[in-house]
């Protein structure tokens, strides 16, 4: 009797603990069904009721849903919606009797062959886009997407897609390119075999698109989309459908500081001045930002590959050998240390006479002052200055002047980011080498002094130097962006204006006005004589610099500078890079050029 109560207490436990088991696993049932289900999927923007129904779905995406960019005065950089046809294989395979008269017609719309369109349409097993053969959507203009929907063909239709880039190529390396890259965990990958990724999801790789790539990334594409059976084959009673993430406030919207239209004229005129290799930077004179920034050779973003194309960088935050521009370093060293004065005189007879050294004049300048040097950018001069400072001074000057060191926007934990940047790779430049900090070589202070030896400088420093004397010596750091909206138009993220200050301090405003007045006699009575019919009356620095290229002699040219000098609007730097030694200073004359561009469009 004891051992059947026993049993009966025992099943009774059992069944209780049974019923337990079932109630949580119902309660559990229930909370996905009612509730989690309708959460986001870790990783992705989608419910799981989404991401389930894009499982039993195959579909083209039509847009990434990244975020796009526009210049100062909000015309599109980046984003134009245009037309392609999807091409739904399995539907047009299961209608095998279909007729070649509307094969023929749509091949001609689509300046093709019926051969062609037949194995393309049926050569995959997802949705896709028309490429006619090619890497790339073809995309449709407006006769070809009218034609097309009055075809009414099942399995064929048109879309809106939206491109990235503009095709042809472009200087505007600051905006960077996209790379496919892997997913991240979670993202797309419930579903990533049954989306067709024409132009797949990208990350940027370079320039702002890889700054900014955390805020641009999205939360997710745009898809077109048909139900499949278990099988996997298109259920044809279903009409194809879009899906689009739900938020008001994506894609974001980058404002840059770029001015299109002056970014394009100046790409054009580098261009008909054939230049193969160098940068041209125009800043606003009364904040620093970059208006336009040019790098040659031209590249194509939405055809990059890292590997065999150098075009991609961006030569404008790249160092190069500055030489007679950094005299305006040199002559602020010695102004700022009282180590030459104004009034004194110096001898020029071509040769120096110490270090092969000479000037570019080969008969010598003559008798002349600090001022006179520099406008006619004597290496005498500078020679003779440099071996009353230090290296140190130099070098310090530099820093207070913006160069030797970064000097683009950026700011700490921004956005969510530890760094947030706008020059992607911009590089520091340099004054000079470990070996001759601490070795007080007088030949190398010399050549130092004119902008030779270890001295690299990029043209983004360049065109701040001529901002930073406009400001008294104030150091500003450029800026590439002003801010980041919603989509709804409301700000996510404003960059405001900020210097870029040495720690060192500054050069008095007294020096920077002199310098400035030093480089209106450059123009006036010096190096820079052919910019006097100018549009507009400008000042600046010529520099020449030696180097070598693959074994060969070759040079460097320079021209920077403001105008109009009375009341500044723009600085300009230009970089010549890698021409014959017996050029003439195609720097100076593009610079006119890019300043006369200006004046046309102010």
């Amino acid at each position: 009797m004891n051992l059947r109560l026993v049993w009966k207490r025992r099943i009774a436990i059992i069944s209780a603990g049974l019923t337990l088991v079932f109630a949580v696993l119902l309660l559990r049932l229930g909370w996905i069904q009612m509730v989690q289900v309708n959460r986001t999927v870790p990783g992705d923007q989608r419910s799981m009721r989404e991401m389930s129904v894009l499982q039993r779905e195959r579909g083209v995406m039509l847009d990434s849903g990244r975020g796009q960019f526009t210049d100062v005065h909000g015309r599109p950089l980046t984003g134009k919606l245009q037309w392609g046809v999807v091409l739904f294989p399995q539907e047009h395979s299961s209608k095998g009797n279909r007729k070649e008269g509307e094969l023929s017609q749509m091949a001609s719309i689509l300046h093709t062959n019926t051969d062609q369109l037949r194995e393309e349409w049926e050569k995959e097993k997802t949705p896709h886009l028309w490429t006619g053969g090619q890497s790339e959507p073809v995309l449709l203009n407006d006769k070809q997407r009218e034609r097309l929907r009055e075809l009414h063909i099942q399995g064929a239709d048109v879309y809106p897609v939206m491109t990235r880039y503009f095709p042809k190529p472009a200087g505007s390396q600051w905006l960077g390119y996209l790379n496919e890259q892997p997913e991240p965990a979670g993202r797309l990958k419930e579903h990533q075999d049954e989306v067709r990724q024409p132009f797949a999801m990208k990350s940027g790789a370079a320039g702002l698109e890889r700054t900014l790539e955390p805020l641009l990334r999205g939360i997710g594409p745009t898809l077109v989309t048909r139900m499949v059976s278990g099988s996997g084959q298109i259920i044809p009673e279903i009409e194809p459908r879009v899906i689009a993430p739900a938020n008001v406030h994506y894609p974001l919207t980058v404002e840059t500081t770029i001015d299109a239209r002056l970014q394009q004229g100046i790409e054009e005129l580098t261009q008909a001045s054939v230049l193969q290799e160098g940068a041209v930077v125009v800043l606003d004179a009364a904040n620093a930002d970059v208006r336009a920034m040019v790098s040659r050779p031209f590249y194509q973003p939405q055809h990059v590959d890292p590997r065999q194309q150098s075009s991609w960088g961006n030569r404008a935050v790249q160092g190069a050998v500055p030489g007679s521009i950094f005299k305006i370093v040199t002559a602020a060293a010695a102004l700022e240390n009282r180590v030459a004065s104004r009034e004194e005189k110096f001898h020029c007879e071509g040769a120096y006479g110490k270090y092969g050294f000479s000037c570019w004049k080969h008969h010598g300048h003559g008798e002349l002052n600090l001022e006179e040097g520099f406008a006619q950018s004597c290496n005498i001069v500078f020679a003779e200055t440099a071996r009353r400072l230090r290296m140190e001074q130099l070098e310090q000057t530099a820093d207070r002047l913006g160069l030797g060191r970064m000097v683009g926007w950026q700011a700490q934990q921004a956005a969510g980011m530890p760094v947030l940047k706008h020059f992607d790779h911009e590089e520091s430049g340099r004054i000079q080498t470990e070996a001759v900090k601490y070795s007080d070589d007088e030949g190398a202070r010399i050549q130092t002094a004119i902008g030779q030896r270890d001295v690299l400088v990029t043209p983004l420093q360049a065109a701040n130097l001529i901002v930073t004397l406009l400001h008294d010596g104030k150091v500003s750091a450029p800026r590439l962006v002003q801010r980041i909206r919603y989509a709804d138009g409301d700000t996510m993220l404003d960059m405001p204006l900020h210097d870029s200050r040495s720690a060192i301090g500054q050069i008095s405003p007294a020096t920077a006005h002199l310098l400035l007045s030093w480089m209106n006699t450059v123009v006036r009575e010096g190096t820079g004589k052919s910019l006097q019919h100018a549009k507009w009356h400008t000042a600046g620095k010529s520099g020449t610099a030696q180097v070598m290229q693959k074994g060969k002699p070759k040079n460097h040219q320079w021209f920077i500078g403001y105008g109009p000098v009375e009341e500044p609007k723009y600085a300009v730097a230009v970089l010549v890079q890698n021409v014959s030694p017996n050029s003439s200073h195609q720097a100076a004359a593009l610079f006119r050029k890019v300043m006369d561009y200006l004046a046309a469009s102010s």
